[in-house]
């Protein structure tokens, strides 16, 4: 059953997998359609597509969806910008773990939001974290040294997707000298968002977090690595569909283009009384979809819903948004055929 293809891609985000989801439905000259689904692990398969497809073949209809765990959030320090950071990243969609030297900054009541909090000398830790291109780095210690420590330290390796540091323009402008001294290339060292955030005129450590944490939103939502996954998919919203035990449909933007609300990966869980768990972008295209997709509750069927509205009437509904979006619906209790995993 679909349920169960959903089961089993949150076994895999839960070890840590990015995969494809793919589907494939397959037009009956009746009513309706047959899903299959495969898994295509990244790293395994070189067919791994780290942005979300949608390609039309004849009767078949192919899609693509890129699904990783949340983007994980490293923040190295535990001091006042690291409090507020942690807790607000944690709301909006990144995965904090947080490393001090020090007891009692470096403690879970301290960070009751954070995936994991380490309390551990910064380069006995930096190793152990396994860093790749999709993480992100805040650094916010105790001192400009240690800092810079850390900073030294992570421009050796591969670089995270975001890497940024604190500190005044003269300060860090003395240590890349430094560094460019020791050999750092230049290039490596432009990649450093310092003075770190957007310049929103922060002063309290918890506008600086806001601003710290704006400038990862906006690195994320517009400088993506092509190795790094680009999706509109909050991963909880599978966690969400495997454990749900209810008669649901699941609804997924598989195309998106103009001022939609949400892109491409976004799901949303709707139940038999219309409950939704998730969001495709609210408004009108929203709710035609639970309306869709409360018709299909209970049906075992699947359909491809097409939404469109242009600016003008968007306009006239009072919506903020307009743009044309295909909406993949299914009921969690209908049919699927798998093909590298058992459906």
């Amino acid at each position: 059953m679909i349920r169960d293809c959903y089961k089993t891609l949150a076994d895999l985000l839960r070890a840590g997998k990015t995969c494809n989801l793919v589907t494939v439905l397959q037009k009956n000259n009746g009513a309706g359609m047959t899903v299959s689904r495969k898994y295509i692990v990244k790293g395994r398969e070189e067919s791994f597509s780290p942005v979300p497809v949608m390609q039309e073949n004849g009767k078949d209809v192919w899609i693509f969806e890129p699904v990783g765990p949340k983007e994980r959030l490293i923040i190295l320090g535990g001091g006042h910008i690291s409090k507020t950071l942690c807790a607000f990243a944690a709301k909006t969609g990144f995965t904090p773990w947080v490393i001090d030297e020090r007891k009692e900054f470096a403690n879970e009541e301290r960070f009751p939001d954070a995936e994991r909090v380490i309390c551990a000398p910064f380069m006995e830790a930096l190793p152990g974290l396994q860093m790749n291109g999709g993480d992100y780095v805040v650094i916010v210690t105790r001192g400009h040294s240690s800092d810079g420590d850390c900073l030294r330290y992570l421009l050796s390796g591969e670089l995270p997707g975001y890497l940024g540091m604190i500190g005044s323009r003269r300060r860090v402008q003395a240590q890349f000298a430094m560094f460019e001294e020791e050999g750092v290339p230049r290039e490596r060292l432009d990649y450093v968002h310092t003075p770190i955030g957007l310049d929103i005129g922060a002063v309290t450590p918890e506008e600086i977090a806001v601003s710290i944490l704006a400038e990862l939103i906006l690195v994320k939502r517009t400088n993506r690595r092509r190795d790094v996954i680009q999706t509109d998919l909050d991963p909880s919203v599978i966690e969400e569909i495997a454990s749900c035990r209810e008669s649901a449909a699941v609804a997924t933007i598989v195309c998106a283009s103009g001022s939609t609300p949400r892109k491409e990966g976004a799901k949303m869980l709707v139940l038999s009384d219309g409950t939704i768990r998730g969001t495709i972008g609210g408004g009108l295209g929203e709710s035609q979809v639970i309306r869709q997709a409360a018709a299909i509750t209970g049906s075992g069927e699947s359909c491809l819903f097409h939404f469109a509205m242009d600016a003008d009437v968007a306009s006239g509904d009072g919506m903020a948004c307009g743009g044309a979006m295909d909406v993949l619906i299914e009921d969690l209790n209908g049919s699927c055929q798998g093909e590298d995993k058992k459906c």
